[in-house]
């Protein structure tokens, strides 16, 4: 179904934003008036580039229902542990765990995902870093619908090594300590916003209309929050994950 002019305006708006690395006024746009309109907006943007979804950040709202955003840009870290990361807008970085679908993840219908038939689905754990570009003047304080049809931020994320199992079991803290250019700027422990890494997956799950394809990635939260960066960042991850990026944005100011 070909997008409403309202969807392909905002996405041509946060597209051009996007590529030119700076942000808009909010108030200067129209928001969408529901989630499913926010939604399609993400997705006429990732069209309107021919960026293809290599997986989803998702988070449950305070209601306890799920919200995400497609992910393109995903670069996969060397076997050494490297990779770098190049956008023209990069303001911030997260550590997550995510996953990776070993096989594709249909609509729930009639009979719900458990942790058990979700996990199923599912190849491998890895760290990860997720990279915030904001199209918006205020960020993640923006108006909610706007925000989520900016892609609830996402620029893009370095898939990192893979984990053991163990990670994802409720109510840890991960050791993680976070240096950028060389200054130390997290120091752990680290710990998921939801204590529980499935939580959130499992929410987007059983809120699918339409299948997610094997081999896409699924992010779960930060284990730091939002970490600053500066234009040109050489970023150490070391703890229970260890890697290194270079990340390089031209956003000013």
């Amino acid at each position: 179904m070909p997008a409403s002019s309202a969807t392909e305006t905002l996405a041509r708006q946060l597209s051009d934003a996007d590529n030119q690395g700076i942000r808009l006024a909010s108030a200067s746009l129209t928001e969408p008036a529901t989630p499913a309109q926010a939604f399609a907006v993400q997705h006429e943007t990732l069209a309107l580039n021919g960026w293809l979804t290599g997986g989803y950040k998702v988070a449950i709202r305070p209601d306890g229902s799920s919200v995400s955003a497609p992910m393109a840009h995903i670069t996969h870290a060397s076997t050494s542990g490297t990779a770098g990361f190049d956008r023209p807008a990069i303001d911030a970085l997260e550590v997550e765990i995510c996953f990776v679908l070993g096989r594709d993840l249909a609509a729930p219908g009639s009979t719900p995902y458990t942790r058990e038939t979700l996990l199923d689905h599912v190849a491998a754990i890895y760290s990860g870093v997720e990279f915030l570009g904001h199209r918006l003047d205020h960020g993640s304080r923006s108006p909610a619908l706007l925000f989520l049809a900016d892609r609830l931020g996402n620029a893009g994320y370095v898939l990192g090594e893979e984990l053991p199992a163990e990670v994802i079991e409720p109510g840890q803290t991960y050791p993680l300590t976070i240096a950028i250019n060389g200054d130390t700027i997290f120091t752990g422990p680290g710990k998921h916003p939801n204590d529980d890494p499935v939580l959130a997956f499992l929410a987007f799950a059983n809120a699918l209309t339409e299948p997610v394809a094997k081999g896409r990635i699924i992010t779960t939260g930060s284990l730091c929050g939002a970490l600053p960066l500066p234009a040109r960042a050489a970023i150490a991850i070391s703890g229970f994950t260890t890697l290194t990026v270079t990340a390089a944005s031209t956003r000013k100011g």
